[in-house]
């Protein structure tokens, strides 16, 4: 299966917790920012403005980096992969994310938005097959959706990609 990729797109967890501790150290870096402001400027900014500035940053730090390590203790690979006959999706844990179709099988790639009794909802971003049934492509690992239809348009040039949010059909999931 090596040698007939035409896409193939692959993420692990621990490589994305570098996205997680980057951002950790960046909240970090705002609060020196702060510091280095009112040592060289000479101005002094008001406790209220200096306290709720250091806990949120500090308190969004500890989640960016408590995220960076559950990443690390819990390793998973996500996978996308487009072969001449099939478009393969394996989410970690989730069967609900995964999918193994048939080239020939898909319609379309569109935006749909997920509806609830609330309203209007999230816009998920899938593929549609002939038989009408709805795909949802994650993109959680930094995959893009534009290069899998490309592949995709490259084998069977009648996939579309309505990139407008399709909002006439409700979000209905393969595996609901």
């Amino acid at each position: 299966m090596k040698n007939n990729r035409i896409y193939h797109y692959k993420m692990n967890r621990k490589k994305r917790s570098t996205l997680f501790i980057r951002m950790g150290l960046a909240c970090l870096a705002y609060i020196t920012g702060l510091y280095v402001y009112e040592i060289y400027s000479g101005q002094v900014v008001s406790e209220n403005f200096r306290a709720i500035y250091i806990y949120s940053f500090s308190f969004c730090s500890l989640v960016l980096f408590y995220i960076a390590w559950w990443h690390l203790k819990n390793p998973a690979i996500y996978e996308a992969t487009v072969t001449p006959q099939r478009f393969i999706v394996r989410y970690p844990d989730s069967s609900q994310w995964s999918f193994d179709v048939s080239i020939s099988d898909i319609e379309r790639f569109e935006y749909r938005e997920l509806h609830s009794r609330a309203g209007r909802g999230i816009a998920a971003c899938g593929i549609v097959m002939k038989s009408g049934e709805f795909h949802e492509i994650v993109m959680n690992y930094g995959n893009r959706v534009n290069k899998m239809h490309a592949a995709i348009k490259g084998i069977n040039p009648d996939v579309t990609f309505f990139k407008k949010i399709n909002r006439g059909s409700s979000f209905q999931s393969s595996k609901n």
